[in-house]
């Protein structure tokens, strides 16, 4: 029980809960066969759990709401905050926004093939989370300057309007913005509340305890969702009740957490091989999603380094086999394969296939072969690529994420 008289008590009280919840994550990852059984998952298990921290103060202590900003990286940013395994094509970026206020969105699309802005009520975590909206921005018409205004307000509004929960002074908005090679032009997005409002309305978050504490509690429920949710749930997710590996699992457009995107179907496994193993993922016929893609992650369901390893391809990086399918080798070593897949030295980890605003469900087939026999398995004409010309991609790939993040 909080002693009121004792100065700082509820902050104090609020700080040991974080802590406890702490210890919490950490006896929850402990407790699962990838940590007792795998030294180096053991070792990243930790690492990621000083990243689920770190994410809880970037999106629930950090954010200012007297002047809103779209965040890009210190949200879901390859490689640094991966939990969930976010795709590197994606962008995303996050923002947070009260319900009982109007804000515009500015946005200049540049050469993002698909754009998405999904409203959450509340940051995950918080009892009361779920999903409220999903937009689709590249459904509306650029003004003459190229750009295009966005009216964001729980008040329904004329023109291009995004519906925020009114109950919420916290209500998430996370962008999927869409590329096919990070060199390209990503536009920009600008954010700015536009409700009047005195200089001192949101003094309180800053500089009051129960507006802190109520903070403290909302990291607690977002590095415990993380946790639970993403590091944890998903492998378990991903093998089913049959604990089944190397074999692809059908999500139709659904929700697997509120943050999940019901635009995509999502195929996902766990794959297991040894070094001199691979695995070959195959679609009988390209995919008429407007994006799609395969991405490799480790146990923990974090992206795996994608500036100096190929660890995602997407459709304008595979090639098509001369009988119409698309076949993927994942693998520890480089099959000189041009659709190829690193492990980055993991014996298990995860494979995800996206295919965005698709009429088609398809799943890929999956097939676990000798590493040397993969020349007599693919078709001939499998297209392959030489040292320098991998060298090459990953290099293009590495300048395009510097692009992005500054970094």
């Amino acid at each position: 029980m909080t002693n009121s008289n004792v100065p700082g008590a509820a902050l104090r009280a609020a700080w040991d809960r974080f802590r406890a919840a702490q210890e919490e994550i950490r006896q929850w990852t402990e407790n699962t066969g990838r940590f007792k059984n795998n030294p180096r998952d053991r070792a990243k298990a930790y690492h990621t759990l000083f990243e689920a921290t770190a994410m809880a103060y970037n999106q629930a202590i950090a954010p200012r709401m007297h002047q809103p900003r779209i965040y890009s990286n210190v949200a879901w940013q390859t490689d640094i905050y991966t939990l969930g395994q976010n795709g590197p094509d994606l962008f995303y970026a996050t923002t947070y926004l009260d319900g009982k206020m109007d804000y515009k969105l500015t946005v200049r699309f540049g050469d993002l093939v698909y754009v998405l802005a999904q409203v959450v009520t509340f940051l995950s975590g918080h009892p009361d989370s779920k999903a409220f909206g999903n937009h689709e921005l590249m459904n509306f018409a650029p003004n003459a300057d190229g750009k295009v205004e966005f009216l964001l307000s729980a008040t329904q509004k004329q023109g291009n309007w995004i519906p925020l929960y009114a109950d919420s002074s916290y209500n998430m908005v996370l962008f999927r913005r869409f590329l096919k090679d990070p060199n390209d032009d990503h536009g920009e997005f600008r954010i700015e509340r536009i409700s009047p409002i005195p200089r001192d309305h949101y003094d309180s978050h800053e500089f009051e305890e129960a507006p802190m504490v109520e903070r403290i509690n909302r990291a607690i429920q977002f590095m415990r969702y993380l946790v639970q949710f993403f590091n944890i749930g998903l492998y378990d997710f991903y093998v089913g009740n049959a604990g089944e590996k190397n074999k692809m699992r059908f999500l139709p457009r659904t929700v697997t957490s509120e943050i999940a995107s019901p635009s995509s179907n999502y195929a996902m496994a766990i794959y297991s091989l040894e070094d001199d193993e691979a695995l070959i993922i195959e679609l009988d016929k390209v995919p008429d999603g407007i994006y799609w893609g395969f991405q490799t992650g480790n146990v923990w369901s974090r992206s795996l380094d994608v500036r100096y390893s190929q660890t995602n391809l997407n459709m304008t990086q595979l090639a098509v086999d001369k009988d119409g399918a698309v076949r993927v080798v994942v693998s520890r070593k480089d099959p000189g394969i041009q659709n190829w897949l690193d492990t980055t030295g993991y014996k298990e980890g995860t494979v995800v296939f996206r295919n965005y605003r698709t009429e088609l469900e398809p799943v890929p087939t999956t097939t676990r072969v000798k590493f040397a026999d993969l020349n007599a398995v693919l078709p001939r004409t499998t297209a392959r690529v030489t040292p320098e010309q991998r060298a090459k991609s990953i290099a293009h790939r590495g300048e395009g994420m510097w692009k992005l993040y500054g970094e």
